[in-house]
């Protein structure tokens, strides 16, 4: 990896304006050292084994960040333009390889010619994937009569109820927050964060969501039957790991600071329905972390910008990255008009060709939990949503399921298994696309696949 590899494209436009000693906040990735334990084919059962394996790797990793400082002042002080030197920050417990640097356009690239840097991204600010409030009393009526959400019932949910219904599997929530007082949500919160703006890890009492988004997204991973007997979550026996990232104005540093805490806390699964818009190829190494060092599956909304366009982290080439399906007339399904989707060229890198999204998933239409919210004298619990943020929540439930399943399975048979048994309407000699992906999920051939 070259020098200038190492830097991200957004650098030119997030440093426009600055002045050659102007200080802003960078993203580093640094190189971990080689793992001495023996490598886990599947995922490690015992929880306790897990967060003593994380323990035992941050630790390794400390003395590398440290020595990374150091080497950044002593190399970068001839560029200083004041005595004060610029501020190295971990991030975390050390249980990713990240750390937050301030540079500037003279000292970026004296950090990325530092041996053990990998990567270095601005920290930009990130945004919720904002879905639209909907009211469908049509399609209300159809769920109270069928007892579920039409995403439960098009994915054939309570099959795979009769093997299991995610216990065991810990899905870290990066979102809004959650109300986990909500009832379908009632003892399903295991754990709960803020990250505020500038980074700092925040414990509150009771949860709380900073909006919707977050409760909604949780109420279809994990949700239980409302009082009118509907069923609203994928997985519903799974516990949720819910870090309120998006709050204020949230930053890639926030972001990766509820990352490495979803780590600490031994996820399985990291949902995220957020993001910034453009192509961040450097965010991949992050990803690489979670699949290779920890068994951890990133499922990441592709974004609501319409076809031609996507949003990172969920462009990232190892993503897996999710599109939103519609349901239409005659009872058939299509993707969403808002659904991103793009297929990126790079000639000359690797991988040449990112096509997203990796898979679609009921987004439009979807019934979920909400905090309690006055409205004409009334209170309403539960609203229609659209958005692939509505999407990610169905594929990472699903995901929940089939790792309860086959908790022998490593991380990357679980999305292979999503991704080669999806259904493509114009048949598998089109897949992937760059509007379905491989296609839309089909859980129950998924387990089988595993089998």
């Amino acid at each position: 990896m070259t020098v200038e590899s190492r830097i991200s494209p957004a650098f030119a436009p997030f440093l426009a304006g600055s002045g050659p000693n102007d200080k802003r906040d960078a993203i580093v990735i640094y190189r971990t050292p080689s793992n001495e334990e023996p490598r886990v084919r599947g995922r490690l059962r015992v929880l306790k084994q897990r967060l003593d394996s994380i323990k035992r790797k941050a630790a390794l990793q400390q003395p590398i960040q440290a020595k990374l400082f150091e080497d950044y002042q002593k190399a970068g002080a001839k560029h200083f333009a004041t005595r004060q030197p610029l501020a190295t920050t971990g991030i975390g417990n050390n249980a990713l390889p990240i750390a937050k640097v301030e540079v500037t356009s003279k000292t970026l690239t004296t950090l990325a010619e530092q041996p053990n840097v990998i990567a270095i991204l601005p920290n930009q600010k990130i945004q919720l994937l904002q879905p639209k409030a909907v009211d469908y009393n049509a399609l209300l009526r159809q769920e109270a009569k069928d007892k579920m959400t039409w995403g439960l019932k098009q994915l054939g949910i309570p099959e795979l109820w009769a093997a299991t219904k995610g216990k065991d599997i810990n899905v870290a929530v990066l979102d809004t927050g959650v109300h986990g007082e909500h009832p379908v949500l009632n003892g399903k919160v295991k754990d709960f964060l803020l990250v505020d703006p500038l980074g700092r890890r925040i414990t509150a009492t009771p949860t709380f969501d900073s909006g919707q988004h977050g409760t909604h997204v949780c109420g279809t991973i994990a949700g239980g039957t409302t009082d009118q007997g509907v069923a609203i979550g994928v997985a519903p026996e799974a516990a949720l790991l819910v870090a309120g990232v998006l709050i204020g104005d949230a930053t890639v540093q926030t972001l990766m600071e509820g990352l490495s805490w979803a780590v600490e806390k031994g996820a399985d699964i990291i949902s995220m329905s957020l993001g910034f818009p453009h192509y961040e190829p450097l965010f991949a190494e992050v990803f690489a972390v979670l699949f290779d060092q920890y068994g951890i599956l990133p499922v990441v909304a592709i974004g609501n910008e319409n076809h031609g366009n996507t949003s990172s982290p969920g462009n990232a080439h190892n993503a897996f990255s999710i599109g939103a399906l519609e349901k239409v007339s005659g009872g058939k399904t299509t993707v969403a008009s808002f659904s991103s989707g793009a297929s990126l060229a790079f000639p000359g890198s690797e991988p040449a060709l990112v096509t997203k999204p990796d898979v679609v998933a009921p987004g439009v239409q979807v019934f979920s939990c909400i905090p309690p919210e006055k409205n004409g004298g009334s209170v309403f619990e539960y609203t229609y949503m659209d958005g692939t943020s509505m999407a990610t929540p169905h594929a990472a439930g699903v995901a929940a399921l089939l790792m309860a399943a086959k908790p022998e399975a490593p991380v990357s048979a679980i999305m292979q298994a999503m991704k080669e048994t999806a259904k493509h309407p114009a048949g598998n000699e089109r897949r992937p696309d760059n509007r379905w992906g491989y296609g839309a999920i089909r859980p129950l051939e998924a387990l089988k696949a595993l089998s």
